[in-house]
C-alpha cells in the first residue's frame, strides 16, 4: 500500500473545546439574530417618528394655507412657514400652485431644493420613501388643497434620512460590539459550565483507573451524578461483573486443572520411582508401563477436552451444519456402547424420531457424553431410555437412567468444569469432570440448551436443539 493510499487516522479531540466552541457559535448566532431584530425595529420606529412629524406638519400647513385664503397672501406671508420649520432642520417644504409655480420653499441650505416628490407615490396624506435629486433619500408626503379663493395648491414635505441613518449606523456599531463581547463572555461561561459538567466523566475515569485484577469487586459509584451517565456506569459495572465472574471461573479452573493434572503425574512419578528403586521382573516393568500409559491417556483426554472448550469459548470451532437423523445416530451410538452396557446388564431403549440441523460430529459427542455418564450411574439391570420428540421451537433429545439421584445442591453446578458430584471419583482414570461442560458448550454453540431433572426414580438429561439453525 502506497503512502497516498493509507487510510486517514482519526485524531483525538477535546470534548470540552468542542462544547465551548459550540456554545460560542450558538451565542454569536443568537446575539446576531437579536441584534438584527432590534436594529430593524429601531429603524422602523425612527421612520414612523419621521412620518408622524411630517404628517402633523402637513395638516398644520394645509390649515394655515386655508386661513390665508389665496395664493397671493400665502406668498406674502411665507415667513410663517419658515418660522415653524426653524426647529425642524431636517424637514423640507414646497408649496406650489396648480400651474407648478413655487409659492413657498424652505430648506436648510439654498442648494437643497425640493423640486420633486418622486415617482410611484401612494397618494395624498400617505408617507413614502422618495429621493429628491438635491436632498437624497427621504420620507415624503404631499396633499392638494383648494383655497377659499378657488385657487389650487400642493403642499409637499420631505424629512431627510441623514439623521436617522446616522443614528442607525452608530447603533449598528454598538450592536456588533455587544455581539462580540457577549459571544466571548458566553464562550468563557460555556467553558466553565462544560468543565464543571464534565467533571463526573473525569470522576468515572479516576474510579475506573483504580480497579485492578485483585480489586474486581469494586464498582463505579455515581449515585449522586447526572442521569445521563447512569447508563454508562451501569454498563461498566455489568462489564465488571462479567469480568469478575470470568476471572473467578478462570482462577477456579486453573486450580482444578492443576489438581487434576497433578494426580496422574504424581502417580506416574511415584510408581516409576518405586519400581526403579530396585531390580524388577519383566512383568513388573510391563505393569508399570501399562499404568503409566493409562495415566498418560487420561492426561491426553483431559488436554483434548480443554483444547475443545478453549476453541469453543473463543468461537474458533468451525461447525458444519447438516441434517441429522436423530434415530439413526442414536442407533449407531448404542451399538458403540453396547459392549460396555452388556457387562452391567444395562439395555438401551430408543423411542421417537426427528431430524435436526446440527453439526453431526458435535451432536455425536454431546449425546455420547450423556450416554457415557448414564452408563456410569445406571443401576445394574435397568434400561437407559433415549427419547426424541418435538417441542415448541425445539427438537428435544432425552437420556434417562435409573439410579442414585443427583442431590439438589449439585444441580446448578453439575455443568461446571472439573465439577464432580462424588469427590471420591477424583482419582478415576476415566472421569475428568469435563464431559458435561463440553455438552453445555456444544449446545450453546448451536443456540440451544441442556437441562437436567433428577428425582428418586431416575435422572434425565435433555438436549434442546432449535428447529431453525
Amino acid at each position: 500500500m502506497t503512502a497516498s493510499a493509507r487510510p486517514a487516522v482519526a485524531r483525538p479531540y477535546s470534548l470540552l473545546k468542542r462544547l465551548t466552541v459550540a456554545i460560542s457559535v450558538v451565542a454569536l448566532f443568537v446575539f446576531a439574530l437579536v441584534g438584527g431584530l432590534l436594529y430593524d425595529t429601531l429603524g422602523l420606529e425612527l421612520q414612523r417618528r419621521d412620518d408622524t412629524e411630517i404628517a402633523e406638519k402637513l395638516d398644520q400647513f394645509l390649515q394655515q394655507a386655508r386661513d390665508f385664503g389665496s395664493t397671493q397672501v400665502l406668498r406674502q406671508k411665507s415667513a410663517v412657514f419658515h418660522e415653524v420649520l426653524q426647529s425642524h432642520p431636517a424637514v423640507y417644504l414646497l408649496i406650489a400652485n396648480s400651474r407648478g409655480d413655487i409659492l413657498v420653499q424652505h430648506s436648510n441650505k439654498p442648494s437643497r431644493e425640493l423640486r420633486s416628490i418622486g415617482s410611484s407615490h401612494p397618494g395624498q396624506h400617505t408617507a413614502y420613501t422618495c429621493d429628491p435629486p438635491t436632498i437624497g433619500s427621504s420620507r415624503c408626503i404631499f396633499a392638494d388643497e383648494t383655497l377659499p379663493s378657488g385657487e389650487g395648491i400642493r403642499v409637499v414635505l420631505a424629512h431627510v434620512a441623514t439623521e436617522r441613518q446616522s443614528l442607525l449606523d452608530t447603533y449598528q456599531v454598538d450592536v456588533w460590539l455587544a455581539i462580540a463581547a457577549g459571544s466571548i463572555l458566553m464562550g468563557i461561561l460555556g467553558y466553565a459550565i462544560a468543565s464543571r459538567g464534565l467533571s463526573p466523566v473525569k470522576a468515572i475515569g479516576r474510579q475506573t483507573s483504580t480497579i485492578e485484577a485483585h480489586r474486581l469487586n469494586e464498582r463505579l459509584d455515581i449515585s449522586a451524578g447526572p442521569i445521563e451517565l447512569q447508563e454508562i456506569a451501569v454498563s461498566v459495572n455489568r462489564m465488571l461483573d462479567r469480568l469478575e465472574r470470568a476471572f473467578m471461573r478462570l482462577s477456579q479452573f486453573s486450580s482444578d486443572l492443576a489438581h487434576d493434572m497433578r494426580t496422574p503425574l504424581a502417580n506416574v512419578i511415584s510408581s516409576s520411582q518405586i519400581t526403579l528403586s530396585r531390580t524388577r521382573t519383566t512383568e513388573e516393568y510391563e505393569n508399570l508401563i501399562d499404568s503409566n500409559i493409562e495415566e498418560c491417556e487420561r492426561l491426553h483426554r483431559m488436554i483434548e477436552n480443554m483444547l475443545f472448550l478453549a476453541r469453543n469459548d473463543n468461537s474458533k470451532q468451525y461447525f458444519k451444519l447438516g441434517e441429522v437423523d436423530c434415530r439413526g445416530e442414536l442407533a449407531r451410538l448404542t451399538s458403540y456402547f453396547q459392549g460396555i452396557a452388556e457387562g452391567t446388564g444395562v439395555r438401551f431403549v430408543i423411542d421417537g424420531n426427528a431430524t435436526i440441523s446440527a453439526d453431526p460430529t458435535m451432536f455425536r459427542r454431546a449425546v455420547s457424553n450423556l450416554m457415557s455418564n448414564a452408563l456410569d450411574h445406571a443401576a445394574v439391570g435397568t434400561d437407559i431410555e433415549l427419547r426424541t420428540y418435538e417441542s415448541e421451537g425445539y427438537v428435544t433429545i432425552e437420556v434417562t437412567n435409573k439410579g442414585q439421584p443427583i442431590p439438589p445442591e449439585h444441580i446448578e453446578k453439575i455443568f461446571d468444569r472439573f465439577y464432580r458430584v462424588n469427590a471420591a471419583r477424583h482419582g478415576s482414570a476415566k472421569n475428568t469432570g469435563l464431559g458435561l461442560a463440553i455438552v453445555k458448550s456444544i449446545m450453546e454453540s448451536h443456540r440451544g440448551k441442556v437441562e437436567v431433572v433428577s428425582n428418586r426414580d431416575n435422572t434425565t438429561f435433555a438436549l434442546y436443539f432449535p428447529r431453525s439453525a
